[in-house]
């Protein structure tokens, strides 16, 4: 499934636009630091998601929309793209040509993405290769010196963080920040983790980078 679109909320009590691209943003220290920062966040769909992905993702995010009128009010983002160029899930092997597959073809920047058969934006949750992507950081982490895993993001090398994003939105519209600080401890990490892990074999998932 090629898409290329991402959302742009207008100001508040205006009307939004929609304009062509899809991703999310940092740690929640990174956030502190900078209120525009960019993360990403591991959006949770229903299995008919893939019908009109736009549409789904649309009314899942839209609650959290920063110039939203929504009620409570919680703000997340302002704008938002399917995924980012280095944060692709691995597809389960064998299922590299599935149609519900999601790779947008173009970056936030409007830039063609190129694609590796075996990665993906998102998809149902069966199609996604979670146990592979944790064994390749573990293995990654084994062959690192110190320099190296000094100059390695640290979820590409530790198997904990090859699931999970900054932000986790559930099936049932719950917003979760998880927090990627070494030592910060890890009760929402453990939630992602098994949260994600639990999910039935038909929904689907897909990453955003958001801009917050």
């Amino acid at each position: 499934m090629a898409l290329a679109f991402n959302r742009v909320a207008g100001r508040r009590n205006e009307r939004a636009k929609l304009v062509p691209s899809v991703s999310a943003c940092n740690s929640i220290q990174q956030k502190n630091r900078d209120p525009m920062a960019h993360e990403m966040v591991t959006v949770c769909l229903r299995p008919d998601a893939h019908h009109d992905l736009h549409a789904a993702i649309e009314t899942a995010m839209a609650p959290f929309d920063m110039n939203g009128d929504h009620q409570p009010y919680q703000g997340e983002w302002d704008q938002w793209w399917l995924g980012r160029p280095g944060e692709e899930f691995d597809v389960l092997p064998g299922h590299e040509g599935d149609p519900r597959l999601v790779r947008a073809p173009l970056d936030s920047h409007g830039d063609p993405r190129h694609w590796a058969l075996g990665q993906c934006d998102g998809g149902p949750r069966s199609l996604l290769d979670f146990n592979g992507m944790r064994t390749r950081a573990a293995q990654l982490a084994a062959a690192l010196d110190h320099y190296r895993a000094s100059q390695t993001p640290y979820r590409k090398r530790q198997p904990e963080w090859a699931i999970p994003t900054e932000h986790l939105l559930t099936l049932d519209g719950a917003w979760t920040y998880v927090t990627c600080t070494p030592g910060s401890g890890s009760s929402h990490l453990d939630f992602a983790n098994a949260y994600l892990d639990g999910l039935a074999p038909d929904i689907v998932v897909v990453r955003l980078r958001i801009h917050c």
